[in-house]
């Protein structure tokens, strides 16, 4: 087990595996760094892989400040220089992404290489002119409130809800996603929901990939959209899964992230 300590005194969670081009992947929000297990495996088969438990998520959970994408922003970039790697694939998923993307609008491309940014509007809140098919201002409250009054059950709700397949056994993701500092993640829901990365996208010269699931509570055609902004972007689309594609079509997803580092 190793851990990052950051420069305001937070202990960060990440291991490392494998041989060769350097892969970092990123979990969604109110996830961990298990939830690769499908695909950390066989990657670094081919590549040095870094998984990552986020601040205030799994076993990166004593984080008690710093509820704001930027903050975990820095917290990869501060990850990169302490293991001085560079030429990283950053593979972001989820709220990953919005990482991502505000890592390059604080730090553009340092350490970095390549961009996989797996099912992700540039804006998530769902709004009359934005039709996310997430959730609204008020429905966003919501959930925050919800993780204070009974956090398991809102985390295993949506956990659970993600997924096409209902027969997968989730027990373990859902145990290491309840880890989770509900006092973190609940204001960090709100900032991650309220930024639309649109601008930041538009300014990314570096090769990047974009996956989506179509049966996605994401409008997959706003993540498309996301390739099309890019400078230097491709699109690939699974068509029978949703937003957990890289854990249930994980081969699939292995090949095609595999191509591309290479």
């Amino acid at each position: 087990m190793s851990y990052l300590t950051t420069n305001d005194n937070t202990q960060i969670y990440y291991t490392e595996s494998g041989q060769g081009k350097n892969l970092l992947m990123v979990h969604g929000y109110g996830c961990s760094g298990k939830y690769f297990q499908n695909n950390v495996p066989e990657l670094s088969k081919n590549f040095h892989v870094i998984n990552v438990d986020l601040r205030g998520h799994g076993n990166s959970n004593g984080a008690v400040s710093g509820e704001r994408i930027s903050r975990l922003a820095t917290d990869i970039h501060e990850l990169l220089v302490s293991l001085d790697l560079s030429n990283v694939t950053y593979l972001g998923w989820s709220m990953g992404c919005s990482i991502g993307w505000s890592y390059w609008d604080l730090f553009q491309n340092d350490r970095l290489s390549k961009f996989v940014f797996v099912d992700e509007p540039a804006w998530a809140l769902e709004t009359p002119d934005n039709h996310a098919g997430l959730l609204d201002y008020q429905q966003t409250l919501d959930f925050c409130q919800s993780l204070y009054t009974d956090k398991e059950k809102a985390l295993s709700s949506f956990i659970k809800g993600i997924v096409i397949n209902k027969n997968l056994d989730l027990t373990d993701l859902i145990n290491d996603s309840i880890k989770a500092n509900e006092k973190f993640i609940s204001p960090l829901f709100y900032n991650h929901m309220a930024n639309d990365w649109t601008d930041v996208i538009k300014t990314i010269t570096i090769p990047s990939l974009v996956i989506s699931g179509k049966k996605s509570f994401f409008n997959w055609k706003l993540v498309k959209k996301v390739s099309e902004d890019l400078p230097k972007g491709q699109f690939e689309i699974f068509d029978d899964v949703g937003h957990m594609l890289f854990f249930e079509e994980a081969d699939k997803f292995n090949k095609i992230v595999t191509d591309f580092v290479k």
